[in-house]
């Protein structure tokens, strides 16, 4: 895990890849934001997660073409909000 900037661009959250067989990419965020660590636009996820964990993504163009399929989970670990995305590209 390694602190990076939230997506808004203010304040850090945590974030690291988690070894899954069952998707392309999956990736664990944790940390408290006031605006929360869950969001589902697939521009703003390429750019914040995606691109920062594969250095092999494709554009953006290219990889939206190949009809991503992204899952989110999310819960709480005790006091801390944690969200797992799952990208199959």
């Amino acid at each position: 895990m390694r602190k990076v900037k939230h997506f808004t661009g203010y304040g850090t959250v945590m974030m690291g890849r988690v070894k899954d067989s069952s998707c392309t990419l999956h990736v664990r965020v944790e940390g408290n934001h006031e605006c929360g660590i869950e969001k589902d636009d697939e521009w703003l996820l390429y750019c914040w997660i995606v691109r920062r964990f594969d250095k092999n993504v494709p554009n953006y163009h290219d990889w939206y073409l190949s009809h991503p399929v992204i899952n989110i989970y999310s819960g709480i670990k005790g006091d801390t909000d944690t969200c797992d995305y799952c990208f199959t590209y």
